[in-house]
């Protein structure tokens, strides 16, 4: 039975079909069309459209252009609510629909946590062993016309050395703003006011001026709390704030300012009125929301905005120019008067046989 050959291997001309090169450019042309065609989005279903729509639409209204609505206001208690509303009106009854407040401070005294307090919403992070943010936070509300800006900083301390990165931001936070108040935030119960509080206070001063002092409210955070030996409550709030407020005047030389200070709680189980405020444990019972913003709207109305100017100097006490008026006086008195005089000295010595020659 015969057997059927095998095929014969294809050559070479058989194996590969041949292009001639105006089929080749063709060929290409397709190819490129093809690429394109892939890249075009298919045509979308009107469905998918308006779904698409819908999306952009929701982004646009997350992202506005300007400062938020203060949601966080019609959660405070009604009473709360009442007593922000006429606490703020007292600026727009002056034509003033703007404060911007500076927090500052050293790490872990409570800044970050007030700001989230007042607002009475969880814009900056604030919890126990979370990692500082390196750079200043803005949160802007808005209400009834007016709005306020809080602006969260940095720590000013690394170690036990003023942190220059804190400083900096501290810059970036106030530049091209107006600013009507700033806070410095301490504890309530750390009652010592040690080295690394003064290098601050210096720090602020050289960089910033003394404008941000005439500016400045003393806040301390956890309020709630039971002073040691029975002392009364209200007798160790006003020795912690004097003892810093002392400080700070005599670290900086400027027994006239002010620094009104204020105490916050900002703990979950900070006591509560009838009305459902929080309060201090003080004798009067103090809502502190209402009135940690009263205080700042005081500060805000009795002096301009600070501007900051990034470029202008602000330490005075500049070491390349203490005392350079001195230098010629100094220089006058060494040639014509110690030179001759121990010039003279050298040559009784000598005349005495007590030196070499002069």
């Amino acid at each position: 039975m015969p057997t059927d050959a095998p095929d014969p291997l294809p050559t070479a001309s058989q194996e590969y079909e041949e292009v001639t090169d105006e089929e080749e450019e063709y060929e290409e042309e397709e190819e490129e069309e093809e690429e394109e065609a892939a890249a075009v989005p298919q045509a979308m279903t009107p469905a998918a459209a308006q779904l698409q729509a819908m999306m952009q639409q929701a982004q646009a209204q997350a992202q506005p252009a300007g400062p938020k609505d203060w949601a966080g206001l019609k959660d405070h208690p009604n009473k709360t609510q009442a007593s922000l509303n006429e606490v703020l009106s007292k600026m727009t009854s002056k034509g003033q629909t703007e404060m911007t407040v500076v927090f500052v401070g050293k790490q872990g005294v409570g800044k970050s946590s007030t700001l989230n307090s007042v607002l009475n919403e969880r814009v900056a992070a604030a919890a126990p062993f979370q990692p500082e943010t390196l750079r200043p936070l803005l949160a802007a509300r808005k209400a009834a016309g007016f709005t306020i800006a809080f602006l969260d900083t940095p720590g000013l301390l690394e170690g036990d050395a003023v942190s220059q990165r804190g400083i900096s931001s501290v810059k970036l936070a106030m530049k091209d703003r107006e600013v009507h108040a700033v806070v410095y935030m301490d504890r309530l119960d750390a009652w010592r006011v040690d080295n690394s509080d003064r290098a601050i206070f210096k720090a602020l001063a050289e960089n910033f001026g003394m404008d941000i002092f005439e500016r400045m409210v003393l806040g301390f955070s956890h309020g709630q709390l039971s002073p040691a030996n029975q002392m009364p409550y209200d007798q160790f709030v006003e020795q912690r704030a004097s003892e810093l407020r002392s400080t700070i005047r005599k670290t900086l030389g400027a027994p006239h300012l002010a620094l009104p200070h204020a105490i916050v709680e900002n703990g979950s189980r900070c006591a509560t009125n009838g009305d459902g405020e929080k309060v201090l444990p003080d004798s009067g019972r103090t809502a502190w929301v209402p009135k940690f913003v009263s205080t700042l709207v005081d500060v805000a109305m009795g002096l301009a905005p600070m501007a900051f100017d990034p470029e202008k100097t602000y330490n005075k006490d500049d070491p390349n120019k203490k005392r350079r008026l001195l230098i010629l006086p100094m220089l006058t008195l060494q040639t014509l008067v110690l030179r001759p005089f121990i010039v003279s000295l050298i040559r009784k010595d000598v005349k005495k046989g007590k030196g070499g020659r002069v």
